[in-house]
C-alpha cells in the first residue's frame, strides 16, 4: 500500500494544511472578492481542496502563487465548460485600475518581467498565459516542435521566477 502524503504524516499534513489556510484564506478571499464577487466562496473552497495534495507532499514553496494558479485553472475550466460568452456593448474589458493599488503594481511589474524575457520566450508565454493557447496551438502558430514550446515556456517561467526573487 502506497504512502499517499508522500512521506509526510496525516496529522502534519493536515497541520500545515491548517496553517496555510489561517495565513492565506483571508487573503485570497479578499483577492477573489474584488474580481470575482458572488463566485469567490466557490473558488475559494475549490482552490484549498486542489491545494491540500501539495501540502502532504510538503511542496509548496510559494503558496500565493500556488493558490492564484489554482483560481486561474478553475476559472479556465468553468469557462472551457460554460462556452464563450459575447460582450454586451456596456461591458468593460479592462477593470477600472483605481480600484486596487495593489493589482496595479503586479501589473507593472509582470509587464516589466514580459519585456525584458527573451523574444522567444516571450512569444511563447504570452500565447500561453494571455491567449491560452495549446501548446500545440503555440507550437503550429509559431512553427516550431511542442517539445521546442514546452522547453521555451519552462525556460520563460524560470526567469519569471528569477525575476521575481530579485
Amino acid at each position: 500500500m502506497s504512502d499517499r502524503t508522500g512521506g509526510v504524516d496525516d496529522k502534519a499534513a493536515d497541520h500545515g494544511l491548517h496553517d496555510l489556510y489561517r495565513a492565506y484564506s483571508g487573503w485570497l478571499t479578499a483577492r477573489l472578492r474584488r474580481r470575482f464577487g458572488d463566485d469567490t466562496e466557490d473558488l475559494v473552497q475549490e482552490a484549498w481542496i486542489r491545494a491540500a495534495p501539495y501540502s502532504r507532499k510538503g511542496l509548496i514553496e510559494h503558496p500565493k502563487a500556488l493558490l492564484l494558479k489554482i483560481v486561474d485553472n478553475l476559472v479556465i475550466d468553468r469557462a472551457r465548460r460554460k462556452g464563450p460568452v459575447s460582450l454586451a456593448s456596456g461591458d468593460r474589458l479592462n477593470p477600472d485600475p483605481m480600484v486596487d493599488p495593489a493589482s496595479q503594481i503586479d501589473t507593472v511589474l509582470l509587464k516589466q518581467i514580459i519585456l525584458t524575457m527573451p523574444p522567444r520566450l516571450r512569444d511563447v508565454f504570452v500565447l500561453s498565459r494571455f491567449a491560452h493557447l495549446e501548446y500545440q496551438e503555440i507550437g503550429e502558430r509559431l512553427n516550431i516542435p511542442v517539445t521546442t514550446v514546452q522547453w521555451r515556456m519552462a525556460k520563460a517561467l524560470e526567469y519569471c521566477a528569477a525575476q521575481l526573487r530579485l
